[in-house]
């Protein structure tokens, strides 16, 4: 058989030494309800979607200006050669040119068959 001990505590006296003890809040640890969950996660989301839109957005400025770059070095490249045509273009068209030409067919200048004609149209 074994011996059972039981030990009453009486309430002590309360002494001026003794510190009062004040009415203790219990600490709570806040937790998320599922509603407040569900709106943290799509918040969260809508912020991770509209992040992806705007760097897509970006990608596609960025893709369409080298593009734009790429055409404006064509368009450089092209008038460059608009330019050395219209050159060579007025080189051909010259009277001395024409004038030599017509001496090497054995053509004969009279100055009474001459006509001058105007250009239609301005450069």
């Amino acid at each position: 058989m074994a011996v059972e001990r039981y030990h009453q505590t009486l309430p002590r006296p309360h002494t001026e030494q003794d510190p009062v003890q004040g009415t203790r809040k219990a600490s709570r640890v806040v937790g998320l309800k599922k509603f407040e969950t569900l709106v943290y996660l799509m918040l969260f989301a809508l912020i991770a979607a509209v992040a992806v839109y705007v760097l897509s957005l970006k990608m596609e400025a960025y893709s369409l200006q080298t593009e734009k770059t790429q055409v404006e070095s064509e368009i450089a490249v092209m008038e460059g050669e608009i330019g050395e045509l219209k050159t060579e273009v007025a080189d051909l068209a010259s009277y001395d040119r024409i004038y030599a030409k017509a001496n090497e067919l054995g053509l004969d200048l009279d100055n009474g068959n001459v006509k001058v004609a105007e250009k239609y149209g301005k450069d």
